[in-house]
C-alpha cells in the first residue's frame, strides 16, 4: 500500500478453492511477510480492513482459528518493527523470544517482525494491530525488549484509548493528507508508549497523543449517550477515570465547550429526527426528549438560534417538500 491508502480484503470474494491460497500468498506474504495455516476442524474465512498512516499500519478484522508464524526464512526479508495485537473477541496465544503467553479477550501482546514467532487466534475472533518501526518508539523506551512478550491487560485504560482511536482512523472516509497521517502516527506511537507503561506526563512532554485520544473518547462517549437527561462532564470523566475539569479542559483546547459540543450535537440530532418523514408522527416534545432535551422551551429557543426557524416550521417545510 501507498502512505495513505486504505485497503478492504475479504476471504468471501474469493473462489472457496483458492482462498487460502490467495490469502496466504497476499495477506501472508506480500503484506505481512507471516506464513499462515489454519487450525484443522473449520475452513478458513477472514475479512480484514488495512490503513497506513505514514510509517505505522493498521489492521482491524476477524478470522477462523489459524496459526500466523515468522519462519526462520522470513527473516531474510522481515522489517524491524513492533506490533502491537489486540484481540478484540475471541483468545490467542503467542510466542516469541522463548517466552510463550495467553492473551484473553480484550488483551494484547507486543511482538517483533523480525524474530522467530507465532500469534494464534483460537476462536473465530476479532483483531486489531498497530504495526510502527522500533526506532520510532526508542526516545520513550529505549529498553523495548524487555516490554515484548508481557501480557497487556484488557482493563488498561491507555489500551482502551488506542483501540477507540484506530476504529476512529480506520473509519476514515477519505485519505488522509500528509500533515493528518504524521499527526495521527505521533499520535500512535504516543498511546503504545503509554500501553508500555510509559508514564503520561513523560509521553506528554514529547507528543499529544494522551490528550488527543482522551478526547476522541469524551467525544465518542458522548453520541453513545447524547439522549441521556444526566449526561455531564463529570459522567464522561468518571468512565475515563479522569476529572471533570480536565474533560471541559479538553474541549477548551479544542475551540469549544463540553457544553457547546454537547448542545451541537443534540441540536444536530433533533433536526435530523424532524425532518424524517419516517418519524413524521412524533411529537416535536417527543423527537427533543430522545435527543437529550429536558426542557422543551429551551430546546425551542436554541433550535430557532440554530437553524433560524422554529422546530414546528422546520418539519411543516420539510413534509411540504419546501
Amino acid at each position: 500500500m501507498s502512505q495513505s491508502d486504505y485497503l478492504s480484503l475479504s476471504t468471501a470474494l474469493l473462489p472457496e478453492r483458492d482462498r487460502l491460497a490467495i490469502w496466504r500468498e497476499v495477506y501472508g506474504r506480500l503484506l505481512f511477510n507471516v506464513d499462515i495455516n489454519p487450525i484443522e476442524g473449520a475452513p478458513f474465512e477472514a475479512r480484514t480492513e488495512l490503513r497506513r498512516l505514514r510509517a505505522v499500519g493498521l489492521s482491524s478484522g476477524w478470522r477462523t482459528p489459524a496459526h500466523f508464524r515468522i519462519t526462520r526464512p522470513l527473516l531474510a526479508t522481515a522489517s524491524d518493527n513492533i506490533v502491537l495485537a489486540v484481540v478484540t473477541r475471541g483468545r490467542a496465544e503467542a510466542s516469541q523470544l522463548g517466552r510463550d503467553l495467553e492473551v484473553s479477550q480484550g488483551g494484547a501482546v507486543l511482538m517483533t517482525t523480525c524474530d522467530v514467532g507465532r500469534h494464534t487466534l483460537l476462536d473465530r475472533g476479532r483483531h486489531l494491530t498497530v504495526q510502527l518501526p522500533r526506532q520510532a518508539l526508542a526516545p520513550f523506551l529505549p529498553d523495548i525488549e524487555d516490554r515484548l512478550m508481557r501480557p497487556i491487560h484488557p482493563r488498561s485504560s491507555a489500551l482502551k484509548l488506542l483501540r477507540g482511536y484506530v476504529l476512529g482512523a480506520m473509519a476514515m472516509g477519505e485519505p488522509a493528507g500528509a500533515e493528518m497521517q504524521l499527526m495521527a502516527a505521533q499520535h500512535l506511537r504516543d498511546l503504545v508508549a503509554l500501553i508500555c507503561g510509559v508514564p503520561e506526563d513523560e509521553v506528554a512532554a514529547q507528543g499529544d497523543g494522551p490528550r488527543v485520544a482522551r478526547l476522541e473518547a469524551a467525544r465518542q462517549a458522548i453520541k453513545a449517550r447524547l439522549g441521556d437527561g444526566d449526561l455531564s462532564a463529570e459522567s464522561v470523566g468518571a468512565l475515563q477515570q479522569v476529572s471533570a475539569d480536565y474533560i471541559r479542559k479538553l474541549f477548551r483546547e479544542a475551540g469549544t465547550s463540553f457544553h457547546d459540543y454537547v448542545l451541537e450535537l443534540r441540536l444536530a440530532q433533533a433536526h435530523a429526527g424532524l425532518a424524517d418523514p419516517l418519524r413524521s408522527h412524533e411529537s416535536i416534545a417527543r423527537v427533543a426528549l430522545a435527543s437529550g432535551f429536558a426542557d422543551i422551551s429551551y430546546f425551542n429557543r436554541c433550535f430557532r438560534r440554530r437553524y433560524g426557524l422554529t422546530p414546528s416550521e422546520l418539519r411543516k417545510a420539510r413534509l411540504s417538500g419546501e
